[in-house]
């Protein structure tokens, strides 16, 4: 069984250079540029350098799952961003 995930549309800024080379990959592979995007991100994502992140990800998910009071949706969705922009704004300062 093929499971086809569906995609949203979204807005990224790219250096003008890498988005040349994007393109190329993708034209020289015949790939569209969303899979040379999709699969560097993925690879990304599976890196060390991303450890941290995914480490605090799931520590982030174990709260959650520990303090299930039942939040509504919004209620949910709200915590999370909260959460995301915690996180975001705490390795802001530790790169200062």
């Amino acid at each position: 069984m093929i499971v086809v995930m569906a995609r949203k549309k979204t807005t990224i800024y790219l250096e003008p250079e890498l988005l040349t080379a994007a393109k190329t990959l993708a034209a020289s592979s015949g790939r569209r540029e969303y899979e040379i995007i999709e699969d560097a991100l993925r690879a990304y994502m599976r890196s060390e350098e991303a450890a941290p992140g995914r480490r605090e990800l799931r520590a982030m998910l174990d709260r959650w799952a520990q303090a299930d009071d039942g939040l509504a949706e919004d209620e949910a969705l709200a915590l999370a961003d909260h959460e995301v922009h915690a996180y975001r704004r705490d390795q802001r300062e530790h790169r200062q």
